[in-house]
């Protein structure tokens, strides 16, 4: 149950790294440590248990989880709010688009009216 725990320490370090990545903006080390700490997690999961923790090991062993817990929802309000602020810039970036397109058209010059009912000798 020891190696549970030391696991444990290891997801929690790694889910604080995460986060402070997210909170940077770089996402891809975000995305990185964080199937490396679902990996731990697994082997957290797959670890023997056959023998029955001492009541001391389940207690530390539960407020890991809870640490881990109020880690992952930290996680999750810190990419919740990176996405909402993506979004915004690219609507921002879409409008700027927009405007440009429009100083575009007015400043290149309109083709003069040829109307083929006009006589060219009047």
């Amino acid at each position: 149950m020891n190696a549970a725990l030391t696991l444990l320490d290891q997801a929690i370090e790694m889910g604080n790294q995460e986060l402070a990545h997210l909170a940077a903006g770089d996402v891809d080390k975000a995305e990185e440590l964080a199937f490396g700490r679902g990996d731990v997690m697994d082997a957290v999961l797959a670890e023997d248990t056959s023998d029955a923790p001492e009541g001391e090991c389940l207690d530390s062993l539960l407020s890991k989880l809870l640490e881990l817990k109020t880690l992952q929802a930290r996680i999750i309000d810190e990419a919740t709010r990176l996405r909402r602020s993506l979004g915004q810039e690219i609507m921002r970036a879409g409008n700027e688009q927009k405007r440009h397109q429009g100083y575009g058209r007015a400043v290149r010059p309109t083709p003069r009216i040829r109307s083929v009912y006009i006589s060219k000798n009047s």
